[in-house]
């Protein structure tokens, strides 16, 4: 007896949707028509539609605009996590002939909490550099980074406006504090109000999650930083291998 498999509605519903991309020729950024409008046209219920549409978003075939609609995204970028590079965003996005901008979104100088003690080796109420950025591809704001500097090591960073230099050149350049590499974490968690706002994406979207400490070459910490990342515009991948025996 040959049993008949039929596809969830969810499946269906994405399948629905590629073909019209494919069917249609829209292009990176092109709108897809409204939800009403698409569940008219397959007749099929709205949260079925939109549950579609939340798949092909984590996949990076769509992504959406707050008030805007759904779009057709852009292909991802990698992002290697053995090789990754310090500060490789905006490498990686311009030797792919894309453009990328940054807002300064807040500079303060502040006080060392407990948690930022442990990272960046100071006592609590040490005085440090925060930076509060975001990170656009192309017009499209994809990175949420803030980050912190020990003050004393770069007294006056906070007169410089990082919407125009960059943070690490500054401190080489400026400060003769060079960069020589870090550790990081990644997670995946889920935007709060804010993060959504500035990001322009719906409140509680998954989103990437990173956080780090960036070392000098005496290993002394330079700058913690933690970043929300946008899944629909870059994938972390990952080489795996398989350990030789030994001789």
């Amino acid at each position: 007896m040959v049993t008949e498999y039929r596809s969830r509605p969810r499946e269906e519903a994405a399948e629905r949707i590629e073909c019209y991309i494919i069917q249609n020729k829209l292009s990176v950024h092109d709108r897809l028509p409204s939800e009403r409008d698409m569940c008219e046209m397959w007749s099929i219920n709205r949260s079925t539609l939109r549950s579609a549409i939340r798949r092909l978003t984590a996949e990076g075939i769509l992504y959406s605009k707050v008030g805007s609609g759904t779009f057709v995204a852009p292909p991802k970028f990698e992002r290697c996590l053995q090789d990754a590079e310090v500060d490789g965003f905006g490498r990686m996005v311009e030797s792919a002939g894309r453009r990328v901008t940054t807002q300064v979104v807040s500079a303060r100088i502040c006080e060392a909490t407990k948690q930022l003690s442990r990272k960046m080796h100071v006592m609590m109420g040490h005085r440090l550099f925060e930076t509060v950025r975001l990170r656009y591809l192309d017009e499209i704001p994809v990175l949420l980074v803030t980050s912190y500097i020990d003050a004393d090591r770069a007294p006056g960073i906070d007169q410089y406006d990082f919407s125009k230099c960059s943070l690490y050149s500054t401190l080489k350049e400026q400060y003769g504090i060079a960069i020589c590499g870090g550790e990081e974490i990644v997670n995946v968690t889920y935007t709060d109000k804010e993060e959504s706002e500035q990001l322009n994406i719906p409140e509680n979207a998954p989103v990437f999650y990173q956080s780090g400490v960036v070392f000098d070459q005496e290993k002394v910490p330079v700058e913690y930083f933690k970043a929300i990342v946008r899944s629909e515009y870059i994938r972390f991948v990952s080489t795996l291998t398989t350990k030789k025996p030994k001789e």
